[in-house]
């Protein structure tokens, strides 16, 4: 797999936590380790892009905040895939 940015690993984050998830789907859905997955969680959950459950705190929910981010980053994705796209070379 190749390495990825940081803001593609929030975009997979808030992916599968829109709807609720646990932390063990959300390390097999993002391949990261435990430990990767709870300071990525802990640093989103301080941004307010992700909640707890009230009653189950062991699942994590995208906020409204965090959807908005979300739909964000992907149309600022689209864009930027136009523009990185190499130009033909004419000899």
């Amino acid at each position: 797999m190749q390495n990825r940015q940081k803001h593609e690993i929030i975009r997979d984050i808030l992916t599968v936590c829109n709807g609720g998830s646990i932390i063990s789907r959300i390390m097999f859905h993002t391949y990261l380790t435990h430990g990767q997955t709870k300071q990525y969680l802990s640093e989103l959950i301080n941004l307010d892009l992700i909640e707890t459950d009230v009653f189950n705190s062991r699942k994590y929910f995208s906020t409204a905040k965090g959807l908005s981010y979300l739909e964000n980053l992907n149309a600022m994705s689209d864009m930027l895939s136009l523009d990185v796209r190499k130009a033909k070379i004419v000899a």
